[in-house]
């Protein structure tokens, strides 16, 4: 199954070919089945919209620590697949500000999850909470700090989880893995956080696609 943007006039069109159907919502929507909310107790309400094939999150707090907080943009996913964007600019709230990919075990902000993000300075992270509640855990390269657009992609495959990072979606380079037991059914989609509690971060985002392998 993938889900693509593509624009047409004032609308944003998803199409997902499993179905055979194609959605068209209002540019400052999200495209069925997108969905989006605030994870975790945050101060300031973020939102997501679409136009032009392009989808922007505002976000607060930071995902991090053993409790997240971010705007996350999301669908679902059974078994194995991958999501891929582009992540077009990420607003300097601070150095640790992040926009990026996400598989979660769930909606709570304590959630198992793997995420591969950027960053306005510090460059690409991998980050992963392998237990409920537990502490969160990073991976990176330090390749082409301060660089945008840059691609990231995030693949489960099993009870394997790996982010990669690319130049131009085409030659990829692995950023971090790891292992954990997610259920079958997870949610999947899009983040961003401002590393602050009282400023949204804005993170913008096109060619984004979320594929299920076939088994």
């Amino acid at each position: 199954m993938q889900s693509t943007f593509q624009s047409r006039a004032r609308y944003v069109v998803c199409m997902a070919a499993c179905f055979g159907t194609v959605w068209r919502a209002q540019a400052s929507d999200l495209p069925s089945p997108w969905q989006h909310q605030d994870i975790g107790a945050v101060e300031v309400g973020g939102n997501a919209s679409s136009a032009d094939g392009v989808i922007t999150l505002n976000g607060t707090l930071d995902i991090w620590g053993t409790s997240d907080g971010s705007h996350f943009a999301w669908q679902t996913l059974k078994g194995d697949g991958q999501i891929v964007a582009r992540l077009l600019s990420i607003e300097h709230t601070q150095n640790h500000a992040k926009g990026g990919v996400a598989i979660r075990e769930s909606l709570a902000p304590d959630a198992r999850h793997a995420t591969m993000v950027d960053t306005p300075v510090d460059g690409t992270q991998f980050l992963v909470r392998e237990q409920a509640g537990g502490k969160t855990t990073v991976q990176r390269t330090n390749l082409h700090r301060e660089t945008m657009p840059y691609w990231v992609k995030l693949v489960r495959a099993g009870d394997q989880f790996t982010g990669y990072e690319s130049l131009d979606g085409q030659k990829w380079v692995q950023t971090g893995t790891a292992t954990m037991k997610l259920p079958e059914s997870v949610y999947v989609g899009l983040v961003a956080s401002s590393h602050l509690k009282d400023r949204l971060c804005s993170a913008s985002f096109d060619k984004v696609t979320i594929t299920a392998s076939s088994k």
